[in-house]
């Protein structure tokens, strides 16, 4: 593999952590929407509450995880592809070592 497809590979990889990154954020805070929903709901049956609507829970948890999970996936995108950059960089830095590259 050349220098370029393995920066190549890498710069996929790190999209796909971000890709992964958000999912899991996205996931992890809608089903914590869906839980205060039930707990809204009990409350307002109970009579300790106002009655939940699930179409402005859902509607806030959505918008608010969509916005959370692309920040941090932003976060993993910014942070892994720059130490690819750093590191490719410094390679070419070097001087050209045979035994360093694989050619297929």
């Amino acid at each position: 593999m050349t220098a370029t497809g393995a920066r190549r590979l890498a710069y996929l990889l790190c999209l796909c952590a971000a890709v992964l990154v958000w999912s899991g954020i996205f996931g992890l805070l809608v089903s914590r929407g869906e839980k205060q929903y039930l707990l809204d709901q009990a409350r307002a049956e109970l009579g300790r509450g106002p009655t939940a609507s699930l179409r402005q829970r859902m509607g806030d948890t959505v918008h608010d995880g969509v916005r959370q999970a692309t920040r941090w996936a932003v976060v993993v995108l910014v942070l892994a592809g720059g130490a690819v950059w750093l590191v490719s960089r410094s390679r070419e830095a070097l001087p050209p070592d045979d035994d360093m590259l694989i050619d297929d």
